[in-house]
């Protein structure tokens, strides 16, 4: 894997300046003032591109017409990119409208982090896979405004759109903090770059793989095998483009996720290959909840993953009244009796511990996505 880390502009006159610099890169700011355009910070951020990396540069670098505050990540084409912290889609391809794709102006989106802060992701890939044919679509599947995102969601894939369409493929990616102000985060991203991302991918758009009796195998074509494909390729699988067409590489990644589940190796997907699907779907879908790297979760906090939490109790038999989001009385209750069952400490209370024994109730194995 070849980096050439280019420092940025910024920091260089920074440090030709004297002003201090952290070993954690963050500028040193004894007063406590407002972040400054282009100051670089110390923010903490999921590496955003999943994959060999060719390199990768920051920040300010004068263009003809403006000033390019953002890093660009250089990857292969349909590397995927995930968010770089949790938040909410703003928006997609500069619409607000989870019904309006602006396929014209493919393919980019902005998250809203929960903390106020935000982050750009331009350039995903809007080609057929081994094209530049300008026809395809590189936000991930169920990515809409409006949908909440864990830091190491799949979003989207690199690609070369918009004006990129003369260089080559890479993500651009620029921070604001909470007041808007452009910042670099050369320094986040250089201390994260190489780091496991461990959420649990979400996927969605196989209804028909999840619905369908019928065998895929090598030679197998249409819109099961591109699920299929869709599926294999969230969970950094190899099965080649997503294109309809099962393979000697769909075989091959096929096989490895039926190795990897403790089925027979065939590279058929049958039943038994289709249920361990819908085990992983139902696993990603509550990633937020049930992976270890997730918050506490404790009485009076409000999100996502809370609902989950409160849809999953009520799969287990427990009552936490309705899945709103908020953890609640009855929610924490229904933790305690929950904990009482399973013979641990009941304090109503969601951390490793609990979830752990939630997921062995579900019936759940953990599902790796890092190694």
């Amino acid at each position: 894997m070849r980096r050439i880390i280019r420092v940025s502009l910024l920091a260089v006159v920074l440090l030709a300046a004297g002003v201090g610099v952290s070993p954690a890169g963050a500028v040193a700011r004894a007063d406590g003032t407002a972040h400054r355009y282009g100051e670089i910070v110390d923010y903490p951020l999921a590496f955003p591109v999943i994959g060999e990396t060719l390199y990768w540069e920051s920040f300010w670098e004068p263009r003809a017409n403006d000033i390019h505050h953002a890093v660009d990540i250089v990857a292969d084409k349909l590397t995927p990119v995930v968010a770089a912290a949790s938040g909410t889609v703003a928006y997609v391809n500069w619409s607000t409208d989870p019904a309006v794709t602006n396929p014209q102006r493919c393919c980019n989106l902005v998250i809203h982090h929960d903390d106020g802060w935000e982050t750009w992701y331009i350039h995903l890939n809007n080609d057929t896979p081994g094209t530049d044919d300008g026809q395809a679509w590189g936000i991930a599947p169920g990515i809409v405004p409006g949908v909440h995102v864990e830091a190491g969601d799949l979003i989207g894939w690199v690609g070369d759109s918009g004006n990129a369409e003369d260089t080559i493929p890479h993500l651009h990616m620029e921070l604001f903090d909470p007041d808007g102000v452009a910042v670099d985060p050369f320094a986040a991203l250089r201390a994260t770059e190489g780091k496991p991302v461990c959420l649990v991918t979400r996927v969605s758009g196989i209804d028909k793989l999840q619905v369908s009796t019928t065998l895929l195998k090598s030679g197998s074509t249409g819109a099961e095998v591109r699920e299929l494909q869709r599926f294999l390729t969230t969970f950094r699988r190899e099965p080649g483009p997503v294109d309809g067409m099962f393979g000697p590489r769909t075989d091959g990644a096929v096989r490895a996720f039926q190795d990897e589940r403790g089925l027979a190796v065939d590279g058929v997907v049958g039943s038994r290959t289709r249920g361990e699907i819908a085990v992983v779907k139902l696993l990603s879908d509550r990633s937020s909840v049930l992976g270890m790297t997730g918050r506490l979760l404790r009485p009076g906090i409000y999100g996502g993953d809370v609902r989950e939490l409160q849809e999953l109790l009520h799969v287990v038999g427990a009552a936490p009244g309705v899945a709103d989001g908020y953890y609640g009385p009855l929610t924490a209750v229904a933790v305690a009796a929950f904990q009482t069952q399973q013979g641990l400490d009941p304090d109503g209370i969601v951390g490793d511990v609990t979830r752990s024994a939630l997921m062995r109730a579900l019936g759940l194995e953990p599902l790796v996505t890092c190694g």
